[in-house]
């Protein structure tokens, strides 16, 4: 089967050496160690496990996660929170995008206490070329939900959300490749 968005691959040679990235925008790499998924977009690379197994006679790969830019200043999760403070019990949303610093966008919205959506079009640049989508959970907790995981399925970018505010604000970060989703460490992508 030639799928135009994948490609399936069996680790055959050094895994410091995998070769240079296809065309598509997935690519599953079977290895000694499990089953890897990897992509990449200019500000991001990855190559992480979605299955661990032994698989005989195979080199084993080394997963890896790469943030080309710095880390999100602590400044501009200030501001982050300081728009959900001033939101209140709504939900606000938020895109970064990287271009030789961060720059954070609030697009227009419409929000509620259980939900928030962007009233502009999904080809809007701020939503294009966002790496990372934020948005708040106000009061509840800082986790994803069921709704979340359908609206941020298909899309390869960094996804986090704001909870517990404000009494206790905490944040909970995962990385969606397309129609998978890894939970990361929040030290992976913000300055403290």
């Amino acid at each position: 089967m030639n799928n135009p968005f994948c490609s399936y691959n069996i680790i055959a040679s050094d895994t410091n050496n995998l070769p240079p990235y296809s065309e598509k925008l997935q690519e599953y790499w079977m290895a000694g160690n499990g089953i890897f998924l990897r992509s990449h977009r200019p500000e991001l690379e990855v190559c992480l496990a979605i299955a661990h197994c032994i698989v005989g006679n195979l080199l084993q790969i080394q997963p890896y996660f790469r943030l080309v830019p710095p880390k999100v200043p602590a400044s501009t999760i200030s501001e982050i929170l300081r728009i959900c403070l001033e939101a209140g019990e709504r939900e606000v949303l938020f895109y970064l995008s990287y271009d030789d610093r961060w720059q954070l966008h609030v697009p227009p919205q419409t929000a509620s206490r259980t939900s928030v959506a962007a009233t502009e079009s999904s080809f809007n640049s701020t939503y294009e070329t966002a790496l990372i989508e934020i948005h708040s959970h106000a009061g509840a907790p800082a986790c994803f939900s069921t709704q979340d995981d359908l609206e941020e399925s298909g899309k390869f970018r960094i996804f986090a959300v704001i909870g517990s505010l404000p009494e206790k604000p905490s944040i909970c970060v995962r990385l969606g490749v397309y129609d998978r989703f890894f939970n990361i460490p929040i030290s992976w992508i913000f300055a403290t």
